[in-house]
């Protein structure tokens, strides 16, 4: 490199790091009035020193092509050389490295100033190489445009940190603008040779790049100065200006932590003097949680790696609350390294507990959503899709899956004729008609259930045109709500159509409201009886001393239910069942009260008339057995507790049943009244007089403690029971058997004295009637014989102790045995022979007759056919029929015939006998029954006829066959002529009637002649023969042919 290449070069370096230092030298403002005017200023600078630098470097000089150089002839610069040595024009140039300085020129402006300076200083360079120069125009422009597009482009791109730009990217930029200038120069100088650009180019490409660099660094750092100077001055204006601000805490802290420099809000905030937080860290005022979060971006921020920071961080203030706060930070570099560090506090306390307490509302909420039975629907309007809760899911019997998945699934649930309302509704609002949305309608759940719901809904986000874009909704389970809403409905009705009287009042007693029963039933309307009080419907009887226990009942209990005394608005007076219930007082605020009552007079009076019923008897007045059992009870504890006597009649009317069946129910009626009101005046006030019914009659004679006292009563009802009862047109004649028993003497219960005097009765009447008996230790002791008799009957039917006896009875015109009567006999196993008169009437008692009556007939027919198949004679068997039994409506005629069928038998073998007592029952089936024997062929025989009340009309009325004169009257014709004569009488009146007589008992020859004489047919008895087991009776009568009977006599 020559003398002159190396000046030149250091010339124009020096130029360019002199330009650059000027730049740096001028006043940098950022605001925005003095801009313009600085890039300006930039511009005019440009144009000058880069004219200086252009007449510089022109050179007026020789070109000498040996030496590939300029020959420098300064002192000639002006002179134009109109020759040269080798014949070449002197003209004047400018020295190609001229260019390659002009070049980092215009890129150092474009890349740090941007294109206003460039701008302002083209206008001058142009005029200038126009119209005062012979450069080539275009080369000199193709290098200004390239170089400062080049720093224009790097502007662009590294604005941000013109400041502190990479050296690399100084000296690369100035790598391509030289390169690319002397592109040019090569390509449009067409005097330049290669070897002498080449020259050219090295120099260029060794040192304008690295001046590039050198001024670029100048200007980074006067940049960097600048912009760092005006951030002192915006901190020292902020700390000047913005510490005090009065709702946010500034601190300017160190890279230790410690407090700089704080403003009054940061001591309020903590708690803290300025100078105690001096002392201190910031690190510890940090809450213990959140330190390890601030630490982190703190130490990357000194690091370098970012420049500020923001998060939200606890503090613990001096008093130990905790302080919330959102915290910005950032930090100034200077010469790598971090100097200040400036902090901002935002006391964000409230919006935190805000926000907390919004949380725990909107947990709150979700909680009250998952438990309030409500299901929840979100309708994408725009996309219709529809998102639901789980609840919706369990209304409808699916899971949450399946209903979001297919949302048709529930519209297609809903009963037909109540969706078209609903998508009605839906289609409406989708329409933008209507935002709000409610309908109720029934859904047909999965699980077969009708559920109703009340859908509800709203629009929550609109278009700008105002058309829907997203609804959502609830789904609520009204079902219960519907059912209450019905049983509601019902109520009302019930209320205003009840029969019952109904009245709503409240804790005043003021009456509120009334149903119409209400008023049909106290005659007041619904106007006259609102408003008023309760004591409107008092009586004077009862009302006022119930009404005052009906409200601290209602008080205590919420409810009262009693009976009262009422008055009507005519005045007249009723009975009332009332039933009173509180209503509770979150139902009414006033304490309402609800009355329902009825009527009940008329069932107070049907209640007395049945209490009278079921205490008295009906026929008599007296109190009946019940009444009866309640008094002995009382009377037995009232005499227990004093120490007292009674006494306890028992009385049965003498020959009523007979007077009953022969003059009918009406007269034994009127007996019985009769009977009642005459033991009823033989007692005194105190005493209680009973009937248990029929003709049995109790009386209770209080505290009695003297015995003649109680018999002179039992003596005083026996005479007034004797005299005569006049009942209309006929006169009754009766007597009375008494039992009496007495407490405690005989017994201290209830059944106990009714069964002693039961059996006290019993034996009265067994001696003769008309008397009275007191209760004996040995009347128990029959009482017991006769329990066992009872149970020994019933084993006896079983094992078959029983055997039927025949006596014959005899024709009195042949004197052959004609017929015979069956008599049964018990053979007990301890007893021996049990008369037939000691277990018939028990057996009739208990109803064990009926199946001993069955087997006699039975047995009997068994021995008539036996006989019949022996011996080829027919013989009538008579047997007795109990009235028990003839009265059994199981026992029927048709049976007997079928055995007697069975048997081969003919009807007429068997002849039944009843009593006379039979035939005066005015009972149809006994009438009935008789004809039926007739009918079927079987005779009838009227047994012991004349000892009861026989009445003649029945002997016509039925069909007998046969009467046997009583045993009593055949045992006294020898010594009473008028027995005779009534034998006489039977005899004639029967054959009158057409019915054969048999006379029985007869023990006799004489009694057998006068009957025979007096007309009498058949004849039985011991003058005949006893009764005899049925072989004897057969060895008698059919074996040996015997004698039937006694020859008659010829006297």
């Amino acid at each position: 490199m020559d003398k002159v290449l190396f000046f030149s070069v250091l010339e124009q370096t020096a130029c360019v790091m002199a330009l650059a230092y000027l730049f740096c030298l001028l006043p940098r403002n950022e605001q925005q009035q003095h801009v313009l005017i600085y890039k300006v200023l930039i511009g005019a600078i440009t144009a000058i020193a880069s004219i200086l630098l252009i007449e510089h470097c022109i050179i007026n000089g020789i070109y000498l092509p040996q030496q590939h150089s300029f020959i420098d002839l300064d002192a000639m610069a002006f002179i134009e050389a109109r020759y040269s040595s080798d014949s070449t024009a002197i003209t004047r140039q400018i020295n190609p490295l001229a260019f390659g300085a002009l070049a980092s020129i215009m890129c150092l402006v474009g890349l740090y100033f941007s294109w206003l300076p460039l701008a302002v200083s083209f206008i001058p360079l142009a005029v200038y190489g126009i119209y005062f120069t012979d450069l080539p125009m275009g080369m000199f422009f193709l290098v200004l445009f390239s170089s400062s597009a080049l720093g224009l482009i790097m502007h662009s791109y590294k604005t941000d940190i013109l400041g502190d730009i990479k050296a690399l990217h100084l000296y690369g930029l100035g790598l391509s603008v030289q390169f690319i200038a002397l592109i040019l120069i090569y390509l449009l100088s067409a005097e330049l040779e290669l070897t002498i650009w080449l020259n050219f180019a090295f120099i260029c490409i060794m040192t304008y790049p690295l001046a590039t660099l050198a001024a670029g660094h100048l200007l980074s750092k006067q940049i960097f100065y600048e912009r760092d100077r005006q951030a002192k001055l915006q901190d020292d204006f902020l700390f000047k200006n913005q510490l005090d601000i009065g709702n946010i805490g500034i601190a300017i802290t160190s890279k230790s932590a410690f407090w700089l420099k704080v403003n009054p809000y940061i001591c309020k905030m903590f708690q803290y003097t300025e100078k105690e937080l001096m002392q201190l860290t910031w690190k510890d005022l940090t809450y213990p949680d959140d330190l390890d979060k601030d630490l982190k971006y703190f130490n990357r921020m000194i690091k370098g790696e970012i420049s500020e920071y923001e998060i939200d961080k606890r503090f613990v203030a001096k008093d130990g609350s905790i302080i919330y706060t959102h915290l910005s930070v950032a930090c100034r570099h200077y010469h790598d390294d971090t100097s200040l560090i400036i902090a901002g506090f935002l006391d964000i306390t409230q919006l935190k507990r805000a926000e907390n307490a919004l949380r725990s509302s909107k947990e709150q909420l979700d909680l009250v959503l998952d438990s309030s039975d409500l299901g929840i629907w979100d309708w994408d309007i725009k996309r219709n899709t529809v998102a639901s809760n789980l609840r919706s899911a369990q209304i409808l019997g699916c899971g949450l899956a399946k209903l979001n998945s297919t949302p048709s699934l529930w519209i297609n649930a809903i009963f037909k004729e109540d969706r078209k309302n609903l998508l009605t509704s839906l289609l409406e609002i989708r329409k933008g008609k209507y935002v709000n949305h409610r309908i109720e309608y029934r859904l047909h759940t999965l699980d077969g259930n009708v559920r109703w719901i009340l859908d509800m809904g709203k629009v929550v986000d609109m278009d700008e045109q105002g058309m829907p874009l997203r609804m959502c909704g609830t789904h609520t389970d009204i079902t219960e709500l519907k059912r209450s809403q019905e049983t509601l409905g019902i109520a009302a009705s019930v209320f205003h159509h009840s029969s019952e009287a109904m009245s709503v009042f409240d804790r005043q007693g003021v009456i509120i409201n009334s149903n119409p029963a209400f008023n049909e039933i106290t005659g007041f309307s619904q106007d006259e009886i609102r408003g008023q009080h309760l004591s409107l419907l008092q009586s004077d009887i009862q009302f006022k001393h119930s009404y005052h226990k009906i409200f601290p009942s209602l008080s205590q209990k919420g409810h009262w239910q009693g009976e009262l005394i009422l008055k009507r608005k005519n005045g007249q007076e009723y009975t009332a069942w009332l039933t009173i219930n509180a209503i509770s007082e979150s139902v009414a605020e006033e304490g309402l009260s609800v009355a329902l009552f009825s009527d009940i007079s008329d069932k107070k009076q049907a209640e007395e008339l049945i209490w009278l019923q079921a205490n008295y008897d009906t026929l008599s007045g007296l109190p009946n057995r019940r009444m009866l059992l309640e008094h002995l009870k009382v009377q037995i504890a009232t005499s227990a507790r004093d120490n007292l006597h009674f006494a306890l009649l028992f009385l049965d009317l003498d020959f009523f049943k007979e007077i009953n069946d022969t003059l009918g129910h009406d007269v034994g009626d009127l007996l019985l009244i009769k009977a009642a009101e005459r033991i009823k005046n033989c007692t005194r006030d105190s005493d209680l007089v009973a009937r248990l019914g029929g003709d049995e009659f109790t009386v209770v004679l209080n505290n009695f403690n003297d015995q003649k006292g109680i018999e002179r009563v039992a003596n005083k009802i026996l005479k007034q029971l004797s005299e005569p009862f006049i009942l209309g047109s006929e006169t009754a004649y009766i007597s009375c058997s008494i039992g009496i028993t007495l407490y405690p003497d005989d017994a201290t219960t209830i059944e106990a004295l009714l069964k002693n005097a039961d059996q006290a009765m019993y034996s009265a009447k067994a001696h003769g009637r008309n008397r009275f008996h007191y209760f004996t230790p040995q009347m128990q002791e029959i009482a017991l014989w006769r329990m066992k008799l009872i149970q020994d009957l019933k084993i006896a039917i079983k094992l078959g102790q029983f055997e039927l006896y025949y006596q014959p009875i005899i024709d009195f015109s042949t004197g052959d045995m004609v017929k015979a009567e069956a008599l049964i006999r018990w053979h007990h196993p301890q007893l021996g022979f049990v008369s037939p008169a000691d277990f018939i009437p028990i057996a009739e008692d208990t109803g064990m007759i009926i199946e001993i009556g069955n087997w006699v007939f039975n047995q009997a027919c068994q021995q008539a056919a036996l006989w019949q198949d022996r011996y080829g004679r027919e013989l009538q068997i008579s047997i007795n029929k109990s009235p028990v039994q003839f009265r059994d409506e199981h026992t029927h005629v048709k049976h007997w015939e079928g055995i007697l069928a069975a048997l081969n038998l003919s009807p007429s073998c068997i002849c039944v006998e009843i009593t006379e007592g039979l035939l005066l029952e005015a009972e149809t089936t006994v009438e009935a029954k008789l004809l039926a024997y007739r009918d079927g062929g079987i005779q009838v025989s009227l047994d012991d006829f004349g000892t009861g009340y026989s009445s003649l009309s029945y002997l016509k009325k039925f069909d007998i066959d046969y009467l046997k004169i009583d045993r009593s009257f055949v045992s006294n014709l020898e010594e009473d002529d008028n027995d005779l004569s009534l034998c006489e009488a039977i005899i004639v009146m029967a054959h009158k009637l057409g019915i054969k007589v048999i006379a029985e008992g007869i023990e006799t020859e004489l009694q057998r002649s006068m009957l025979e004489l007096a007309g009498c047919d058949y004849g039985q008895g011991y003058l005949f023969s006893k009764p005899l087991k049925a072989e004897d009776f057969e060895k008698s009568y059919f074996k040996f042919k015997s004698q039937l009977a006694p020859k008659k006599s010829t006297a």
